[in-house]
């Protein structure tokens, strides 16, 4: 249970930081701040995707 609830909230300030990262991207005047903003993004969603991965590999793993 401990480790679903710090994967929660990891998820969690990952999701907002991704969203912070399309923010930066949307609103950049060159293609530096733009190329990062979308790789801040694309890191937190492959981030969220992992814990996904490491959620469903320990629910198969209790079975």
């Amino acid at each position: 249970m401990n480790d679903f609830v710090s994967s929660c909230v990891m998820g969690g300030f990952v999701s907002l930081l991704g969203l912070v990262g399309l923010f930066m991207a949307s609103r950049a005047h060159d293609a530096a701040v733009h190329g990062f903003g979308l790789g801040v993004f694309a890191f937190a969603v492959l981030f969220v995707f992992l814990l996904v991965k490491r959620a469903w590999d320990a629910a198969d793993a209790r079975r």
